[in-house]
């Protein structure tokens, strides 16, 4: 184990050589350590360490590899002499799944159109949007958070208590929020989840469906802040979720459809090849 002082000239060396030998393909057989039969030998390290990488880093990446290993191999020696099982078959299965899988997603790469367009999405949002329940209330909302003590308090009142909200009015918060020292998101085109809003506004409900069916506008204060939030739309639990919170999850699920009809196709291709070139036999 590379772990000692003396060992650190080595290691350097060792970094240096792996340099050189990635640059000259180089093949290195020095021996850097063994455990029982298990040899660990320089061109084992090649690629460890990147270019750019200082002799410091160098040094404790290569020391750090070197030491997992022979924790490793202690353990696997051990295990060797006393585990009895013969793991064959199912080293020969997952060599086998290995392969199959690596040479699938090699077609899949020749062949995947990554291409969705939004049509697509929207076609296959409707049809599945039964897929997209919310698991928790989500809101459009804006607000200001001001002193307590503001002579903008009525303004901002009656603003949010408008039975018609407009862009207009977002614009108006904003300016009185800056006017009177206050903070506020004034963000009304995005969804967030309610409790995100709860985290900033110290609104307590125990019906969040409820609370947000009978509150479009709250206002609320404290020993130092006043709180003045315009909820914009909102959506509760088990509601469909808005299709623009889903485009990259649809996005994702319709190229995995088609990762799949590629995979079925090659299998189906191969199975008629062989079946048609007397290679199966039952």
């Amino acid at each position: 184990m590379l772990s000692s002082r003396s060992s650190i000239s080595l290691l350097a060396a060792i970094c240096c050589l792996l340099s050189v030998a990635c640059h000259h393909g180089e093949e290195l057989s020095l021996l850097v350590a063994k455990v029982y039969d298990y040899e660990l030998r320089l061109d084992d390290l090649a690629g460890l360490v990147g270019e750019g990488v200082s002799v410091e880093d160098s040094i404790a990446i290569v020391d750090n590899y070197v030491d997992q290993w022979v924790r490793q191999k202690v353990v696997l020696a051990k295990a060797e002499k006393n585990v009895k099982d013969d793991f064959s078959r199912q080293m020969s299965e997952y060599r086998n799944s290995l392969l199959t899988y690596a040479y699938e997603q090699q077609i899949v790469s020749q062949l995947l159109d990554t291409n969705v367009t939004d049509t697509e999405i929207e076609e296959y949002y409707e049809a599945n949007s039964e897929q997209f329940l919310l698991k928790n209330a989500i809101v459009k909302a804006v607000y200001v958070a001001a002193p307590k003590r503001n002579s903008a308090d009525g303004k901002l009142k009656s603003i949010v208590y408008k039975h018609q909200f407009r862009d207009e009015d977002i614009v108006e918060m904003q300016a009185l929020a800056t006017r009177v020292g206050g903070t506020g998101s004034y963000d009304g085109a995005t969804w967030m989840p309610f409790y995100s809003l709860q985290a900033v506004v110290p609104v307590t409900t125990y019906n969040e469906g409820l609370f947000l069916k009978q509150n479009r506008a709250i206002v609320l204060a404290d020993d130092s802040l006043c709180w003045y939030v315009r909820i914009l739309d909102y959506k509760i639990s088990d509601d469909i979720a808005p299709m623009e919170l889903q485009m990259d999850n649809i996005r994702a699920i319709i190229l995995n459809h088609r990762k799949l009809e590629i995979i079925n196709r090659l299998q189906a291709d191969l199975f008629k090849e062989a079946e048609e070139g007397g290679h199966i036999k039952r």
